[in-house]
Parts: structure tokens; C-alpha cells; sequence
């Protein structure tokens, strides 16, 4: 049954999925269809007065990022500023990001857009409803626009990710921790906030991961620390991207927040917890303890803008000495 209309509510649904289908979420790749954009009526206009806003909020209210070659070659994932006085022309960002491969990620929906925020937990609460054992914890929200070249580099999120995509197309590489696993110890600086998502690629994995194509009115949910990359088809993308925490994964993530300390502050080597154990559930309440009390913060990672966005310079970037380079609070 695809549930088109939910009588509890009076409104129609917003997921266009059998029940069935959305089973397996926190568990394995599901992909479904949704009706987010109908509402969302994310058109040229309403994402450019959205990027105002983000630009007038500060940097700490968006990811201004593009892929570039480091020295030897290989990509990295740098960031950026929409302005360097909070103010820019929403249409002609726009129209820079539609040019090439700028890729902006607007966060604190809530603040800034608390109309899509609202929309995106009628969503969950549907899901919350519909689908047995499905709950959602520390929901977080942000607006994806992105150009026709922009791309991803292989990263992991520390949460559940579902994107809700509403315009554009892009495809999405997804690598099974259980095949592709990652050291526990980069997760860990992950978590600790010592570094990026970004993690370490060998050349083997490429391409060998699950590939899922992502057309408009579609939703991709993932689990828990997948390794993911992502590259656009040569369209404008727009999409809704959530992350949210259930019983499982924050026990997962205090459990590595609690090893990671132990590694770096007291010189520890602990052996890694299995899921769902005692052992991991003692973790846990030590490592949410510490992260509510900040004991990472000494550590925690310094990232310095790299351009801003200039529709004089080429490729629209200006660069930023390095000596001259913000530093963005992350």
C-alpha cells in the first residue's frame, strides 16, 4: 500500500513507497519516491533568495566547497566563501554554481528556512509511522545546490543520511563498510572533529561500489557510516539532505568517541566493541559523556577558506593567500 493519503493527518503523503520496501532502512541502500518538491517549490527564485540569506547568516551557516588537484595529483575537497561582506546577488551565484562545479550546501534549515525544516520532519514523522523500529534522533537538515560538474570525494558521514533529491540529476558510488572497511582509527578523528570526512581512497575501490542514479522525486537513504562519493550528470542538482542518529548509531558513535579519546589521551589501544554489545553500550555512555562535557576540543580541526566566489576571476574563484586565508568555524 503506497499510502497516497494519510487519513490520521488529512494530508497527502509525502513518500511514495510501499511499506514493505522501506523496511530495510538502517540496515541496507533504499531508494524510494517522494513528493517533497511539490511543496518545497524550490524554483531559480526562492533558491536565490535562500543563498542571500545563508550569505547574510556567515560562513557557519553554509559549506561553499569545489574538488581541485593537491600536489601530487590526487583530489581534495576545499572550501570557500560566498562573500567576504555577507552580501551577493542570489541570481548571479546561482548562475556561477549552474556554470561549473561549485557545490553549496546551506545549513541550519531550521534558522534559515524553518518552511523546508517543517516539511522535512512531516517526513520523518511519516516514515516514524509507517516503517517498524524506524525513530530519528538529532535531525539535521540543509539545502544541496550544486553545478552540472560539481563532484563529491569519497567521505563518510557519522550519522544516517537520507537525500530527498529535487532537481538535476547526480549518481551516488555507495561502499559497504562490511567490503570496503575503513581504519577504525581514521573514524575516530572523524568524530573527534581532528579532520574531514574525507578519508583515504585506494585506487581499487573505484567504481566497485554500489552505483545509484538520483533523478528528481526520488529519496536515497543510506546507513551509518558508508563510505559515499558523488558526482553530478551534468545538470544543476538540487536536493534535501538529512542526517539523523537512531538507538543504534549513537550508540555506535559514543562508543567510538569514547575509544578515540582513550587512544589519544591516555595512550590506550582498545580493542573495538562489537555492535550491540554490553561492552559497547558502556563505551557509549563514557564517550557521550565526554563529548557533552567537550573534551575533544583542543584537537579539534582548524579550516582555513581557500577562495571566494568572484564572477571577475576565472572559473568564478578567487584564491586566497595562504597567509591571508579565514579561517572557518566548522
Amino acid at each position: 500500500m503506497a499510502h497516497a493519503f494519510r487519513a490520521e493527518t488529512g494530508q497527502m503523503s509525502l513518500i511514495n513507497a510501499n511499506d514493505d520496501a522501506l523496511a530495510a532502512i538502517n540496515h541496507r541502500p533504499v531508494t524510494f519516491l517522494h513528493r517533497l518538491a511539490e511543496r518545497a517549490m524550490l524554483d531559480d527564485d526562492h533558491l536565490a533568495r535562500l543563498i542571500e540569506t545563508a550569505a547574510a547568516a556567515g560562513p557557519e551557516h553554509y559549506n561553499l566547497s569545489l574538488v581541485e588537484e593537491d600536489e601530487n595529483g590526487s583530489p581534495r575537497w576545499v572550501q570557500g566563501l560566498l562573500s567576504e561582506n555577507g552580501q551577493v546577488d542570489g541570481h548571479r551565484v546561482l548562475d556561477m554554481i549552474r556554470s561549473g562545479r561549485l557545490w553549496l550546501q546551506i545549513e541550519h534549515l531550521a534558522d534559515l528556512a524553518p518552511h523546508l525544516h517543517a516539511l522535512i520532519v512531516e517526513a520523518y514523522d511519516e516514515l516514524t509511522a509507517r516503517v517498524k523500529g524506524f525513530s530519528y534522533r538529532n535531525l539535521y537538515c540543509n539545502l544541496l545546490i550544486s553545478g552540472p560538474e560539481a563532484r563529491v570525494t569519497p567521505h563518510i558521514d557519522a550519522a544516517e543520511v537520507i537525500l530527498w533529491h529535487i532537481r538535476g540529476r547526480k549518481r551516488m558510488w555507495l561502499y559497504d563498510p562490511a567490503k570496503f572497511p575503513v581504519p577504525e582509527r581514521t573514524v575516530e578523528s572523524i568524530i573527534l572533529r581532528e579532520q574531514l570526512e574525507d578519508i583515504s581512497f585506494p585506487d581499487e575501490w573505484n567504481e566497485k561500489g554500489l552505483a545509484l542514479d538520483a533523478e528528481p522525486g526520488m529519496a536515497l537513504s543510506f546507513p551509518y557510516l558508508w563510505t559515499h562519493s558523488v558526482e553530478n550528470l551534468g545538470e544543476l542538482n538540487v536536493s534535501l539532505q538529512t542526517e539523523y542518529h537512531h538507538p543504534r548509531s549513537i550508540r555506535r558513535y559514543g562508543a567510538l568517541f569514547a575509544s578515540g579519546l582513550a587512544r589519544r589521551r591516555l595512550g590506550m589501544d582498545p580493542e573495538a566493541a562489537d555492535p550491540g554489545s554490553l561492552a559497547e553500550s558502556l563505551r557509549a555512555m563514557v564517550g557521550l559523556a565526554a563529548k557533552a562535557l567537550h573534551l575533544n576540543r583542543e584537537t579539534e580541526r582548524q579550516i582555513p577558506a581557500a577562495f571566494v566566489i568572484d564572477e571577475t576571476a576565472e572559473g568564478y574563484v578567487r584564491r586566497f593567500a595562504p597567509d591571508a586565508a579565514p579561517v572557518l568555524s566548522k
